[in-house]
Parts: C-alpha cells; sequence; structure tokens
C-alpha cells in the first residue's frame, strides 16, 4: 500500500501530537480495496452511510484542534451525531475486542480504503524470531475497523492517544443499527453480548501469566516460560528456610476453613528482604510454579511497574484484579520502589482490605529493608512473616559449586570453541610456517580453554568483591531488622 499526505492546508491545524516531528501522521491510501473488502461492505446494513464516515473524519481535525476536544466524551458526541439511526457504545480498549479478532473469534478489518485516518507506520519486530525478523504495522491514533462476529456487522472507532501528560484517551466506540426488539434501556443487546464475549476471552489464560505494567494488565508469555523452567529442586536455600517457606505459602492455601473458625480475615503477607543474587527471585518463581501445579491452581498476579502518573489509580487496579481474581498470589517485586510517598496511604488501606481480600497472599520483595516504611515492614496484619535471604553458608556454597560447576565448564567449552573457530578464519601471520604441533601442552584448543577459564575466574572473583562490599554497606541494615519470630534467616529452622 502506498501513502500520500493529505494536507491542504498547513499543519498547524494539527494538535501537537500529530505533527511530523513527533511521527504521527495523517494518511490517505492509495490502492484499491481488496475483493474481500468490497464483499463484505456491500453487506453492510443501510445505516451505514459510506459518506458518513468521510464527513467525520474531515471534522475530526477541526474539533481535535479545539481545546479540551481530545477527550472520550466529545468522541462519544460526534459519532452519535453523525450516526443518528446507530447506537454508539463506549468500552475501554482493554475489553480486548481486537484480541478477539486476533484469536480468531472474530474478524476486524482496519479501514483504510479511500478514506483519512490517523495512525502512524511502524516495523515491530518479533519476540523470540529470527534476528531483525518482524512485520510492519499501524499504530492507530484514530481509526475505523469494520468488525464482524456472529454474523453481525458492527463499526468499530478506536482512539488511542495521551491526552495530557497524565491522560490517555484510549476506548472503542462499537456503532450498531438500531434494530427493533434489540434495545432495551437504550442499549444495544447485541453490541452487549460482544462486550462480555471479548471480555470473558480476555481474562482466559493460556500458558500466560497477568503482568501489571506501565498502567495496564497484561498477558505476559515470556515470563510464564522463565517459571516453568524454575523448581524448588534448583533453588538453593536453608533447608529449613525453604520448608517453611514452602508451607507458609502452601498452607495459607490449604486453611481457609481455619481462618474461617478463628473469625480471622484469610489475607496474609509476606516480605523476602536481602542483597541481591541470593536467590528471592527465583524463590518467587518456584513458588509460582508449584502454586500453578496444584490440583486447583492458584494464579499469580506479578507487579512489574506503576503507570506513568504512579498515582492512587494503579494501586486500584491492582487490587481490584487480585480480589477478581482470589484466591492468588499477589507479587510484588521491589516494593519498596513501587510503593512511593504519594501512594503509600492508599496503598495500606488496601492492603488493610476495607473492600474485603480473602484468598489474597501477597509478597513483597526488597533488596533493603530499612528503605521500607514501617507501616509496611513492622504492621503484623499486613506483612506478618520477613524472610532474610542472607549470603550463603558454606553447605549452600557447596551446592552451588556442585550446581553450577557443569554449567561454567560449558561456558569454557563453547567460548573456546568459538574463539578457535575465529582464530581458523582469520588468515595466518606471515610469520606461522610449517605444520601444527601435536603436543597436547602446545595446542591451539588447551591454549584457547586457559585463556578462558583465566577470564571465568577473574569475572567470579570480581562478582565476589561487589558482593562482599554490598554486605558491608547492609550491616546497618541488617542490625536494625527485626529480631526474633517475623525475621527468618539461614540459622532459623522453624
Amino acid at each position: 500500500m502506498t501513502c500520500r499526505w493529505l494536507c491542504p492546508r498547513p499543519l498547524a491545524w494539527l494538535p501537537s501530537f500529530y505533527r511530523p516531528n513527533t511521527q504521527r501522521f495523517l494518511f490517505r491510501s492509495g490502492f484499491r480495496a481488496s475483493a474481500t473488502t468490497l464483499a463484505t461492505t456491500s453487506n453492510q446494513p443501510s445505516a451505514f452511510n459510506p459518506d458518513t464516515h468521510l464527513k467525520l473524519m474531515r471534522e475530526m481535525p477541526t474539533r481535535l484542534s479545539q481545546p479540551g476536544r481530545l477527550s472520550a466524551p466529545p468522541i462519544l458526541d460526534t459519532l452519535r451525531r453523525h450516526y443518528p439511526n446507530c447506537t454508539v457504545t463506549q468500552t475501554p480498549k482493554s475489553t480486548g475486542l481486537l484480541k478477539l479478532a486476533n484469536a480468531g473469534s472474530a474478524s476486524a478489518i482496519l479501514h483504510t480504503a479511500d478514506f483519512d485516518f490517523y495512525a502512524s507506520r511502524k516495523y515491530k519486530l518479533i519476540e523470540d524470531g529470527a534476528p531483525g525478523a518482524g512485520r510492519l504495522k499501524y499504530s492507530v491514533d484514530f481509526a475505523k475497523y469494520d468488525y464482524y462476529w456472529n454474523d453481525d456487522y458492527f463499526q468499530v472507532y478506536a482512539a488511542d492517544f495521551w491526552e495530557s501528560d497524565y491522560s490517555n484517551v484510549d476506548f472503542h466506540w462499537i456503532v450498531y443499527p438500531r434494530k427493533e426488539g434489540d434495545i432495551v434501556n437504550g442499549q444495544s443487546q447485541t453490541v452487549d453480548k460482544l462486550i462480555v464475549a471479548a471480555s470473558k476471552h480476555i481474562d482466559q489464560l493460556k500458558d500466560e501469566i497477568w503482568v501489571y505494567d506501565r498502567g495496564y494488565w497484561r498477558k505476559n508469555h515470556k515470563l510464564w516460560s522463565s517459571v516453568q523452567a524454575c523448581s524448588w529442586e534448583e533453588v538453593i536455600l536453608n533447608p529449613d528456610m525453604k520448608r517453611q517457606l514452602i508451607h507458609d505459602i502452601e498452607g495459607f492455601f490449604d486453611r481457609k476453613a481455619d481462618y474461617k473458625s478463628f473469625a480471622v480475615p484469610w489475607k496474609r503477607g509476606i516480605i523476602l528482604h536481602g542483597l541481591p543474587g541470593n536467590g528471592k527471585t527465583i524463590s518467587i518463581k518456584a513458588l509460582m510454579r508449584s502454586l500453578a501445579s496444584r490440583p486447583t491452581s492458584i494464579p499469580t498476579l506479578y507487579v512489574k511497574s506503576l503507570g506513568k502518573s504512579c498515582d492512587q489509580g494503579d494501586i486500584r487496579l491492582i487490587f481490584e484484579k487480585a480480589r477478581q481474581t482470589a484466591p492468588c498470589l499477589l507479587v510484588l517485586e521491589d516494593i519498596d520502589s513501587l510503593v512511593r510517598e504519594n501512594v503509600r496511604s492508599f496503598f495500606l488501606n488496601e492492603v488493610d482490605g476495607l473492600e474485603g481480600n480473602d484468598g489474597i497472599m501477597m509478597i513483597g520483595s526488597t533488596n533493603y529493608l530499612d528503605q521500607l516504611d514501617p507501616g509496611i515492614s513492622k504492621r503484623p496484619s499486613r506483612f506478618d512473616r520477613k524472610y532474610h535471604f542472607a549470603l550463603p553458608a558454606l553447605p549452600e556454597r557447596i551446592q552451588y559449586c556442585e550446581f553450577w560447576s557443569f554449567a561454567y565448564l560449558q561456558e569454557a567449552f563453547v567460548a573456546t570453541l568459538l574463539s578457535v573457530a575465529r582464530t581458523r578464519l582469520a588468515p595466518p601471520p606471515d610469520c606461522l610456517t610449517g605444520t601444527l604441533s601435536t603436543d597436547v601442552e602446545d595446542s591451539e584448543f588447551l591454549q584457547a580453554m586457559r585463556k578462558e577459564v583465566k577470564t571465568l575466574k577473574k569475572e567470579m572473583q570480581d562478582s565476589r568483591k561487589s558482593v562482599e562490599d554490598s554486605e558491608k554497606n547492609s550491616v546497618t541494615s541488617d542490625a536494625k531488622s527485626e529480631p526474633g519470630g517475623s525475621s527468618i534467616g539461614f540459622g532459623a529452622g522453624r
């Protein structure tokens, strides 16, 4: 498809985010519609006049350039005015209309023939594909889709742009003809069924984990794959500590009746703390896998980052999802960086469960316990158990050596092969003549192997020095941690 500018006037009339310096463009396509598109559009209801969309899009630049006209209500008002014989239903992008189509349960065709639409064209790399492999796609700011579901035709308008630094307009508007018997209390029942179908589909997980990142819940297959590669057999911890951690988490989901019999809310929080690299993350992944493998699977909700504004809305979305999913494991990794001062009070209110947090097991991890607000770290009814992941003792160090020795040998062997291959591909120096030595001590492979082993040793020594320096800096932090039953280290076997 070839695209050309449709710009009869200077670009000053466009909102700033549509101007070329932000790489957002107004396109008009220059290709003929495909036979499939022509066939489907010929069966569209008479309520959809082809000229209506053209008129609407020509009006949008004027309306969008007016202050305060970028928000959802003005767009909804404009659509209703242009489609008087249709219902226009606004729904969040997160409803998943396009994802339902991507799964093959519906069809959504971006309308690019013979009209204007707002979008940017970009090349998206394919994850886990060949180097450089990807595909061209549109990133839609405002456009229309021809949408087909259950033998019904809809027009779906989509908007996704930032109204301001802290306000994102990301909605879909479903346009559907008014039909006798379909309208109840002013709302189309067919549209409602579509919204329900899309919402149910978006909540189904297939080899995925829910991850909250930058203001949205998203399904993440890569994290799921990473979790499947972890097991408790690979987690090197003090045996008593590992046993207690598993007992605390697994036991929580087994003892719902006990909580109820004692009239205690069925909720709990645990904090994992200690220097980086001592097993917090792999322990969390092992827990996620073991919980998902139970006869009644326990899902995990993983909070990676908050939204752009890091406000109360993010905290509410996180806990609303947790309450809908419960019983579940809610992971707040690096909780000290997630819960900032501007949302701390609201976060504590949500943790206290004024709306009920039954079935929610929270795990917060932090490298530095003393940087956590006392309301989080020292209030038993919130996070009542703390596990200290200290530097491994001698038995655990031996386990590390036994577990990782083969991995280091493999790394040295592969690096040596690559080094020898590079040497063989390079042209030999002028001074190198005669036959190669057959003496093992003089062999090219052995010399390269010694060099790679020396490099690995140096990296391990540098890593150890870095950890020891961090340990010295954290002495004060460890001294401040609570003694007794609320803090479990390698020496405590309870």
